[in-house]
């Protein structure tokens, strides 16, 4: 099934297109690579994918109600911010659920034993570190039961191990038929994952087999 169509779409602000003519549909459980230089337009990408950027013409299509769960980068707040990781975690809970039901602590404690910070929940999130913090943002996303999750660089900058969790979640969220959309400048971390791969360069979205992407050779690409 079908869950977000762009046609023939200018993604960028204003009336200027960063991207052009992009074009690609995104299914339920599809595990979508999505690499590209800086400054290839990758963040402009995602944040037309969640409806925070207007598209400049064209046309994107979703069924009603879809639900996204976004994963940015790592959300920075100062040390003094009185904000705790169960804070962080249950605001994924303000949407409530497609079915009606308004998850709250119960579920957010649940997402965060997923991602292995229960033990961290009374814990100022400015203070984590960065792989906690991304899982911190993983859980907040997970409670929010989307069917597409868009992420932006969830592995970067954190360790090994905070990694593997990450990409276990996600893994096993695309084989139960949620849709992953995840930019990455580690496409070999997802040889064995990804399902479909994207590439962003000179204005425009090539989709190319994952097999290219995740080899030297693709890599390579990423910087031509």
């Amino acid at each position: 099934m079908s869950l977000l169509t762009l046609e023939k779409a200018g993604l960028g602000y204003s009336s200027k297109a960063v991207l052009s003519n992009v074009g690609f549909s995104i299914a339920a459980g599809d595990f979508l690579l999505l690499a590209g230089a800086n400054g290839s337009g990758k963040s402009t990408l995602l944040r037309s994918l969640i409806g925070a950027l207007p598209l400049v013409q064209g046309k994107m299509d979703s069924p009603p109600g879809l639900r996204i769960g976004y994963v940015p980068q790592q959300l920075s707040l100062p040390a003094f911010f009185p904000v705790t990781v169960q804070d962080v975690v249950t605001m994924g809970t303000w949407r409530g659920s497609k079915d009606g039901h308004n998850p709250g602590r119960a579920e957010a404690d649940q997402a965060l034993t997923q991602v292995g910070l229960e033990k961290r929940r009374a814990q100022s999130f400015a203070q984590l570190s960065g792989g906690q913090k991304q899982r911190a943002l993983l859980a907040r996303a997970l409670v929010s039961n989307p069917d597409l999750f868009v992420l932006d660089e969830p592995i970067s900058g954190v360790d090994e191990a905070a990694a593997a969790v990450i990409l276990k979640i996600l893994a096993e969220k695309a084989s139960a038929g949620v849709a992953v959309v995840m930019v990455t400048h580690q496409p070999l971390a997802l040889a064995d994952l990804a399902t479909r791969a994207l590439l962003v360069h000179k204005q425009s979205v090539e989709e190319i087999p994952v097999a290219e992407m995740c080899s030297l050779e693709g890599v390579a690409r990423l910087w031509a």
